[in-house]
């Protein structure tokens, strides 16, 4: 029996993305998301740093104090820099309530868990095989790279910025199922994206819009009326930080503002160039309205709204920041940006994928993520450096001296007050600051007669001990984390972690700028050394092979109590 020209044909199903494929291209996105983690793990320290101090240790200190259901809801929706930081506030006192303390790296830790959360929510509702395939590659390339170094290795940022977009795009991805129990899912998400950041009050007018547009008048009713509630309840008591400058109300400040978010906007392809980043936002903008004109409020449900609320949260970070940064792009506001510019670039993949070719389109756009990935990785490493050298050296000087702000950097804006917080957090054994300098093993090391290596300054107290040197080998460039301190005895040999400085005077004298971070600090606290008489060395480690050199100084470590006096 033939068919006939009116016929319709049969279907053919869609074609499977093959196994290799499919493996070779998870192993391609976790290698982003595997560099991250090394980074993350190797800048991990248990240090309280900068706004920390308010809204972890100073809240942990009148818990311990002893504070009535009255005052302690008081505490745990005050107002700080125009947020309600409740959700991270609640994490600090049941880390609090269930160990006594708190711990600043599993903090980090947790913030980056709710990144990667967001990314399973995504990937999971993106539908099929292929279109998972492909967000997650998206994703993984676009999101875990340097330009985001403030949120993935600062607890201070990453427990919040990272987590209001998980609250968000968890809201928008359970009203996409049509639900009422994902409606009330959507609700709590909500509820939850306003308690964690000020921007997290977008969610509610983006909840209306999506309702709807869908239809569903009785949960656009009620929706409305739990967002007057939250919004109320926001707004009760709220105060701006009166040490934040504002951009006047005139053409000039509104100027300013638009400029700030086509900055804070087209940074991330920018990749550091202030002059392009505004007309890359301007480019966004257009891709975004081409996307919606071209069947993307149809298709993509979930992508195409969370843009929209990425746009309108940078929107409201330039009218409360652009006066107080003055034009600069802080590391941690740069995740929304990031996240837009991801589910952009997945959007227009898809608007071009064809279903009988689903890997067609991507292998084209891959070689552009791959680059953009190891050029942001490059331009930004310097950065994330930077900031670890100012916390770890900080950290570092107040071990030595048991005072904050000694030396360049400090753990707080306020030294005086975060030296009163710290000593009276460990007093009362509610909070101690973990060890910088971590005992590492090297068990093939071998001596070297190419180190050169000098101890500057060295120091030893009841309270700690402390070393700043450097050690290079000529010719070889010297790396942040490469270098360890050797303490030998007679009797034992311990080798620690050292914090990486930049030293380029002695670059400048040995006349090669590869050796710029040669510089090292040791510091640990007293009761964290083993006692005995140390000579001190320097190890190298370099690829797989490692190699030391010992010095002529030696650090001196008596029992505790009775070594001050004479070193």
């Amino acid at each position: 029996m033939f068919l006939s020209t009116t016929s319709p044909l049969p279907r053919r199903p869609a074609p499977r993305v093959g196994l290799l494929a499919t493996v070779l291209l998870v192993g391609l996105a976790l290698l982003p998301l595997t560099y991250i983690g090394l980074r993350v793990a190797e800048a991990g320290r248990n240090v309280a740093y900068w706004d920390e101090f308010e809204t972890a240790l100073a809240l942990l200190m009148r818990l311990h104090t002893g504070v009535g259901p009255g005052v302690f809801l008081d505490e745990l929706f005050a107002v700080n820099n125009e947020h309600r930081m409740v959700m991270s506030r609640l994490l600090f006192t049941a880390s609090y309530w269930l160990t006594g303390t708190v711990n600043f790296s599993v903090i980090s830790l947790l913030g980056n868990v709710c990144l990667l959360a967001l990314c399973a929510i995504l990937i999971v509702g993106a539908g099929t095989p292929a279109r998972r395939l492909r967000l997650g590659l998206v994703l993984a390339l676009g999101l875990f790279q340097l330009e985001n170094y403030e949120n993935f290795l600062w607890s201070g940022a990453s427990i919040d910025h990272f987590q209001v977009l998980l609250y968000v795009g968890a809201t928008v991805a359970a009203l996409a199922q049509g639900t009422r129990t994902a409606w009330f899912i959507a609700g709590l998400c909500a509820v939850l994206a306003t308690l964690t950041l000020a921007h997290g009050l977008l969610v509610w007018p983006l909840g209306a819009a999506l309702l709807w547009r869908a239809r569903r008048t009785p949960e656009l009713l009620g929706w409305c009326a739990l967002a007057a509630v939250v919004a109320g309840g926001y707004a009760l008591g709220f105060s701006v930080n009166g040490a934040h400058r504002f951009t006047h109300l005139t053409f000039a400040g509104a100027e300013e503002i638009l400029r700030y978010w086509l900055t804070l906007l087209g940074t991330v392809p920018a990749l550091g160039h202030t002059g392009l980043a505004p007309w890359l936002g301007v480019v966004l903008l257009a891709a975004l309205g081409w996307l919606g004109t071209h069947g993307a409020v149809r298709r993509e449900r979930v992508a195409y709204p969370l843009t929209w609320f990425g746009v309108a949260a940078l929107a409201l970070v330039a009218v409360g920041r652009a006066e107080q940064v003055g034009g600069l792009v802080m590391s941690r506001y740069v995740i929304i940006s990031t996240l837009s510019w991801s589910l952009t670039a997945f959007m227009l993949l898809e608007r071009y994928s064809d279903p009988r070719r689903p890997l067609a389109a991507l292998a084209w756009c891959l070689p552009v993520l791959v680059i953009f990935n190891v050029a942001a990785n490059r331009t930004y490493a310097s950065g994330a450096d930077a900031w670890l050298d100012c916390r770890d050296i900080a950290a570092a000087r107040f071990k030595q001296h048991g005072v904050d702000g000694r030396g360049n950097f400090a753990l707080s804006p306020m030294p005086a007050r975060a030296t009163k917080l710290l000593n009276e957090a460990e007093r009362r054994g509610v909070y101690r600051m973990g060890p910088v300098c971590l005992p590492r093993s090297f068990p093939a090391a071998v001596p070297s007669e190419r180190i050169i290596g000098r101890v500057d300054e060295l120091t030893v107290s009841d309270r700690s001990a402390f070393v700043r040197g450097w050690a290079v080998i000529p010719g070889v460039r010297s790396q942040r984390g490469h270098i360890h301190l050797v303490l030998r005895s007679a009797t034992a040999t311990h080798v620690f972690s050292t914090v990486s400085t930049q030293r380029p005077d002695v670059a400048n004298n040995l006349g090669d700028p590869q050796l710029n971070r040669c510089g090292n600090l040791f510091a640990r606290r007293r009761d964290k050394l083993p006692s005995g008489d140390y000579q001190i060395g320097f190890l190298i480690k370099q690829g797989g092979s490692s190699e030391y050199v010992m010095t002529e100084q030696r650090l001196v470590l008596r029992d505790p109590g009775t070594l001050a006096s004479d070193q």
